[in-house]
C-alpha cells in the first residue's frame, strides 16, 4: 500500500499499557515511513492515547482535544486520532464526535492496522472534515498479505465487519472529504492486538520495553471503568510472545516488562495452552541477549505459590512486585469489590518475603472512597506502617461515570482527600527513607537507562534489580575523565548493566558511583 509520508506525534497519558499501546502505533506509522516529531504543533498526525482511569488525565485530553480543534482551524494538512481507555462504547464515541469534530478517528489499539487504510483514503495536502468510528466497526484483519497478525480470541460483543471498500470517503462536491461511508453489515469480526515491533525512523534502540502478556481485565471493582473500556481478559499465546520478545531484544532491549491490568491471570482464558504466567517467564528466560524480566499489574488472588516459587527460581525475574492493596480496611475493600481480605493480602504478603529473599514490594492505594471513615482511612495507615512498602502510589478517589461506584454519594469533602493523601505520602516518605538507607555503601547492579543533566551535572540513570532509581555521573559526551577523579563512565551506554557503589540514598532515589561494567 502507498501511503503519503508525514509527521507524526504521539500523546500518551495513563498506565504502562498505554504507553506499550502508543509503541506498537508508532511501530506501524514507522512501517508506514512516517517520522516521528515531539512538537505536537509540526505533526501531521496527532494521535491522543487517552485515559479515563482518573479525572485528571481525561481532562488534560479534553484540554488537547480544544487546542487542536483551534489549530485545524489554522491548518489544512493536520489530522487527529483518538485512542485508549476513553474510548468506550457507542454512546460515549458518539458524544465525543458531538464535542470535538476535529477527531478525524476513533479507535481501539487492537483496530490499529486501519492505520495504513485511514492515511491512504485521508492523508492528502488538504485534510477532509467530519470523522469516522473504528472503536466500534471494526478494521481489516490485515494490513497485507505478508503482513498478517495473530488474531486473539472473540471479545464479549460482536463487531460488525468493515471492509476496504467500505472506507471510501465521499466527497461534498467543493474538495473536502465528510465523513466516510460506513456499511453496516450482519456478523462478528475477532481482534487482534499489533505484534510487530520495530525501532524506526532513527530512533535509538531502548535498553527497557513493554511486552504486553494479557489485555483487558474480569474483574468488577466498584470503582474502575478499565472493563469496560478494554473488555475481557485475553490473553496472547505463548509463541505469539516469544516472536515478539525475540524481536524486541534484536532491537536492544534488555530487559522486558510484562504487561496486565491483571498480569498473573495469564493463560487462564487459554486452557488448552497449558501455560502460566511462571512457565512464560521460564520460556522467556531462555532467549540470549535478555537479561532482566519484570511484571505488572498483580492480583492478590491470581498469585498462586507456583508462580511465586518459579519466580523467584528464574535468575532473569526481578526480585520486585507491584501488588495493589487499595485500602487497609475490610469494608472498604469490600465495597470497593477487590474479592479478597487483609487476612489473604498479609498471607501472600509473608509468602512472598519468605520464598524470595530480598524481594521490594510497590501497592497502590486509594484515599476518600464513598463513604471512607477517618478510622478507616487510619486502617490503611496503619497497613502502610504494618508492610512497610519499598513504594505507595496513593490517589484520591474520583468518580468515573460508567462505573458502580459513580451512582454512590461522592462524600467525603476534595480537602479531606487531599489531606489524607498527603498523610499517605508523609508515613511512605519515611519508611522510604528507611529502607533506602541500608543501600547506603552496597554495590547494586544497575541497568543503564538513559543519560541525564540536571543543573549541568551529567548523570547515567538506571535501575537496580529491585526497581529503584539509581544515579551515577557521567562525563559530557566529547571529554575525557572527570574533575573529581571517579570512574568516568565514558565507555558506558544505555543498556549496560554496571556495578555501582551506593554512596547516597534518599526515598525515591539511590545515587553512587560507577566501579566497574
Amino acid at each position: 500500500m502507498s501511503v503519503a509520508k508525514g509527521k507524526y506525534h504521539i500523546w500518551t497519558v495513563g498506565c504502562q499499557m498505554n504507553q506499550a499501546d502508543s509503541q506498537r502505533v508508532a511501530s506501524i506509522l514507522d512501517r508506514l515511513g512516517w517520522e516521528e516529531t515531539p512538537a505536537m504543533d509540526a505533526a501531521n498526525l496527532v494521535v491522543l492515547n487517552t485515559c479515563s482511569v482518573r479525572e485528571q488525565p481525561e481532562r488534560r485530553a479534553h484540554g488537547q482535544l480544544s487546542l487542536l480543534g483551534h489549530a485545524k482551524k489554522r491548518r489544512e494538512d493536520l489530522l487527529v486520532a483518538m485512542m485508549g481507555c476513553m474510548i468506550g462504547n457507542q454512546r460515549t464515541v458518539d458524544d465525543l464526535k458531538r464535542r470535538y469534530p476535529v477527531v478525524d478517528l476513533f479507535f481501539k489499539v487492537e483496530q490499529a492496522d486501519i492505520l495504513p487504510h485511514f492515511l491512504e483514503d485521508r492523508w492528502t495536502p488538504i485534510a477532509g472534515e467530519g470523522c469516522i468510528d473504528f472503536a466500534d466497526l471494526g478494521a481489516p484483519r490485515t494490513i497485507g498479505v505478508s503482513d498478517r497478525l495473530p488474531v486473539l480470541p472473540m471479545p464479549p460483543e460482536p463487531i460488525p465487519t468493515v471492509s476496504a471498500h467500505d472506507l471510501a470517503p465521499t466527497s461534498s462536491g467543493n474538495g473536502h472529504h465528510e465523513a466516510m461511508a460506513v456499511n453496516f453489515r450482519p456478523g462478528a469480526r475477532e481482534l487482534h492486538y499489533p505484534t510487530t515491533i520495530q525501532v524506526g525512523g532513527g530512533k535509538a534502540p531502548q535498553p527497557t520495553a513493554w511486552l504486553p502478556v494479557i489485555l483487558g481485565c474480569n474483574k468488577v471493582c466498584s470503582y474502575c471503568i478499565v472493563p469496560s473500556r478494554r473488555g475481557r481478559e485475553r490473553s496472547r499465546p505463548v509463541e505469539e510472545l516469544l516472536i515478539e520478545a525475540h524481536e524486541l531484544v534484536e532491537t536492544g532491549a534488555r530487559e522486558l516488562t510484562l504487561l496486565g491490568q491483571t498480569v498473573e491471570a495469564y493463560g487462564l482464558d487459554l486452557p488448552d495452552q497449558h501455560a502460566d504466567l511462571g512457565d512464560l517467564m521460564a520460556r522467556l528466560s531462555e532467549i540470549d541477549g535478555l537479561e532482566r524480566i519484570r511484571f505488572m499489574t498483580s492480583y492478590p488472588r491470581h498469585m498462586t505459590d507456583k508462580i511465586i516459587q518459579q519466580m523467584a527460581a528464574l535468575p532473569k525475574v526481578c526480585e520486585h512486585v507491584n501488588i495493589p492493596v487499595q485500602h487497609g480496611d475490610d469494608a472498604m475493600l469490600q465495597r470497593m469489590r477487590r474479592g479478597y481480605t487483609l487476612t489473604e493480602y498479609r498471607g501472600l504478603i509473608e509468602r512472598l518475603r519468605a520464598w524470595w529473599p530480598g524481594v521490594s514490594l510497590s501497592t497502590d492505594v486509594i484515599v476518600g472512597f464513598c463513604g471512607e471513615t477517618e478510622e478507616e482511612f487510619q486502617h490503611t495507615l496503619d497497613l502502610i506502617e504494618e508492610i512497610r512498602f519499598d513504594v505507595v502510589h496513593v490517589a484520591a478517589y474520583s468518580p468515573r461515570p460508567g462505573t458502580l461506584s459513580f451512582k454512590w454519594e461522592d462524600d467525603v469533602p476534595l480537602d479531606i482527600k487531599r489531606e489524607r493523601l498527603h498523610a499517605v505520602e508523609r508515613v511512605q516518605e519515611r519508611i522510604a527513607t528507611e529502607l533506602n538507607a541500608a543501600s547506603q555503601g552496597r554495590a547494586e547492579e544497575v541497568l543503564v537507562e538513559s543519560h541525564h543533566v540536571t543543573n549541568g551535572e551529567h548523570q547515567w540513570r538506571g535501575r537496580n534489580r529491585t526497581n529503584k532509581l539509581v544515579f551515577f555521573p557521567a562525563v559530557k559526551p566529547g571529554t575525557v575523565g572527570t574533575s573529581d577523579g571517579r570512574a568516568s563512565g565514558n565507555e558506558v551506554r544505555p543498556g549496560d548493566l554496571v556495578i555501582v557503589q551506593i554512596e547516597k540514598t534518599t526515598p525515591w532515589s539511590l545515587q553512587g558511583r560507577l566501579i566497574s561494567r
